[in-house]
């Protein structure tokens, strides 16, 4: 049996604490994964000491079968060890993070219909904010959506209520490129009121998660997914967000990485945290503002 790379990070995936980084270590070791077994693997990961080997053989087995049924369903899988059309890993988005390479995906899962291809990241804007929005945040945000569309820009969020929806959703109302980074499974969409929202998102863009089927949305997996909502932009802009909200591990990330961080002006105490103690933060007030500080550092 040929071991292929999407089978076996799956696999591996499901394995009990076995973690991402370990998963990425253990695979770069193989230097030509089509001259092991999978018997072979087993011993040389050491898997006896998690589980038998006839459930990793099972597993695995299990792991083509899904693999094989999101294929069918027009999935599209890439993985950190092999090149890939889009332009997320080797030599692309990923690689251009200043970061150990085992805090990116092993392996991402997309539904790119529009068969979408990323350049570069100089042109991505991530757009985070909070759930729970104020009318002035609301405003701003599609001002700032509906300029960089113009700038031919491709808008990042998160799919979920409040900021995220109306990026996204102000993105195709203008008939723009937008991509949605989801914290579970492509067969389900969280928050289920986003369903249409989705699936005209798919009209230009993507669907993106590092999940497999079946994995729901939860606390971890919503903070996984704001590290790539960073690393996949050069810019990430927050509109407005609690101290305590999601958006704020988003823009922690995106100090890590060195990305260029905008904040909207306004009483909310994430942005007041950001503003006060983040050094090199570009601030705005208006879309007017933006544009000028947008102009400038472009």
């Amino acid at each position: 049996m040929k071991i292929e790379f999407n089978p076996l990070i799956l696999a591996l995936s499901k394995i009990k604490n076995l973690g991402k980084k370990r998963i990425f270590k253990l695979i770069l070791k193989i230097k030509y994964l089509d001259e092991y077994s999978l018997s072979q693997l087993f011993e040389e990961f050491e898997l006896y000491k998690k589980i038998t080997k006839a459930d990793f053989e099972f597993i695995y087995e299990n792991s083509i079968s899904e693999v094989e049924k999101m294929k069918s369903s027009n999935i599209k899988i890439y993985n950190i060890f092999e090149n890939d059309e889009v332009g997320l890993f080797k030599d692309k988005l990923f690689s251009q993070n200043k970061v150990l390479t085992d805090e990116f995906p092993n392996q991402l899962f997309l539904i790119n219909r529009s068969d979408l291809i990323i350049d570069s990241f100089k042109n991505l804007f991530t757009i985070i904010g909070t759930r729970n929005n104020s009318a002035d945040a609301k405003d701003i945000t599609e001002k700032i959506v509906t300029f960089l569309c113009e700038k031919q820009s491709i808008i990042i969020s998160g799919l979920a209520k409040g900021i995220d929806t109306i990026a996204h959703q102000k993105v195709v109302d203008l008939g723009g490129t937008t991509i949605a980074i989801l914290a579970n499974g492509l067969d389900t969409i969280y928050p289920s009121e986003n369903r249409e929202l989705a699936k005209n998102i798919l009209n230009k863009g993507i669907l993106l998660t590092e999940y497999t089927f079946g994995l729901k949305a939860e606390k971890f997996r919503l903070i996984e997914r704001d590290r790539i909502q960073a690393m996949l932009a050069n810019d990430i802009v927050l509109i407005e967000s609690d101290i305590k909200g999601g958006s704020m591990h988003a823009i922690k990330w995106a100090k890590k990485l060195n990305k260029r961080i905008w904040c909207f002006d306004m009483n909310a105490s994430g942005n007041k945290e950001i503003l006060n103690n983040y050094d090199n933060v570009i601030k705005f007030s208006n879309i007017e503002e933006f544009i000028n500080k947008f102009n400038v550092n472009s």
